[in-house]
């Protein structure tokens, strides 16, 4: 009873607003994701980061909105009858709570096992592969660093989370110029200094508590979005028609390329790959760069943004109650 009761009522209703969250941007992503290519890098950033965050921070704004307390500090008779609580401050370990608290615990538990022990095996099949390797530090221009790998499969890649590393394979040394070389250096070191393989591992934690389709798609356009970044980076000692040719040719390469992915155990989660997602995008925006946003596209994101929690807890508040009408409080 008291306020521990509060706290976990309200924590089982944040549970119900995260799966409605979850349901709403599953729903919304097929139709709103690919028109993200008219922001520039910046906001599609920004906009990608509270998509696949949104579930969370809805959660806890609902928690916050539906507090009992919080109508001494904002009083409004609209509020009362908006969210109309019956029994907040008791709660019960038999009641549709409890195994909805239970419930989330359970899958949270497991979706954290999950995705360390895909992390881990990932590393480890990484940590193979180049302990297996006669790897050298080598140079290019006496600055970028990056290890050569006596592989027969064209690629460059970025790995590792806290220090991350650039590899470069015999192969793909072989068959490119040496501007071609280190415009895919740049590109690989843009990825170390923004720490790419990191976040893209903290993106996809996030992503994974959504429906496959819609963790797929997510984490496709910030793996676009990351690549996109970093030719653009390039394009600062390099003009963009060069860096476009010199991916287009990597790509040519690398038709072969998937099945070292899965060899290797990464599938591209941890690792950025030069000349591997979306050519076809990226020479588009090197040829074509977006230089503003969209003001209209910007207005309805914000709009959307803003309105979503409202939205959210009014869809809480009613199924909340239609349980209550099968279920015991």
């Amino acid at each position: 009873m008291g306020n521990l009761a509060i706290t976990l009522n309200l924590l089982s209703i944040a549970v119900l607003a995260f799966a409605i969250s979850v349901v709403f941007i599953a729903v919304i992503s097929p139709f709103t994701l690919h028109r993200i290519a008219q922001f520039t890098f910046g906001i599609r950033k920004v906009i990608l980061w509270s998509l696949v965050t949104a579930p969370w921070w809805i959660a806890i704004s609902c928690v916050g909105f539906f507090w009992p307390r919080q109508q001494d500090i904002f009083p409004a008779a609209w509020l009362n009858e908006f969210a109309h609580w019956h029994h907040v401050d008791i709660f019960s370990f038999t009641s549709w709570h409890a195994v909805t608290l239970l419930s989330a615990s359970a899958y949270l538990l497991w979706s954290v096992t999950r995705t360390v022990y895909i992390r881990r095996k990932q590393s480890s099949a990484m940590a193979d592969l180049i302990g297996l390797s006669d790897i050298k530090l080598q140079h290019i221009n006496g600055k970028q660093g990056y290890y050569s790998l006596p592989l027969p499969i064209p690629a460059a890649f970025t790995t590792g989370l806290l220090s991350p590393k650039i590899y470069v394979t015999a192969a793909l040394k072989e068959r490119v110029n040496e501007q071609e070389l280190d415009i895919i250096i740049r590109h690989e070191m843009a990825h170390v200094e923004a720490r790419d393989p990191m976040y893209k591992v903290v993106f996809a934690t996030f992503a994974a508590f959504f429906p496959a389709t819609a963790t797929r798609e997510l984490i496709k356009q910030f793996t676009l979005l990351t690549e996109q970044m970093a030719d653009s980076a390039v394009t600062k000692e390099y003009h963009n028609l060069d860096v476009a040719q010199t991916l287009i040719n990597v790509a040519r390469m690398q038709r072969s390329v998937d099945s070292m992915h899965n060899n290797m155990g990464c599938e591209g989660l941890q690792t950025s790959y030069f000349g591997n997602d979306q050519t076809s995008v990226r020479v588009q925006s090197l040829i074509s760069p977006v230089m503003s946003s969209s003001r209209l596209a910007m207005g309805f994101a914000i709009i959307l943004f803003a309105s979503a929690p409202l939205l959210t807890a009014s869809t809480v508040d009613s199924l909340h109650h239609i349980i209550e009408t099968f279920f015991t409080h």
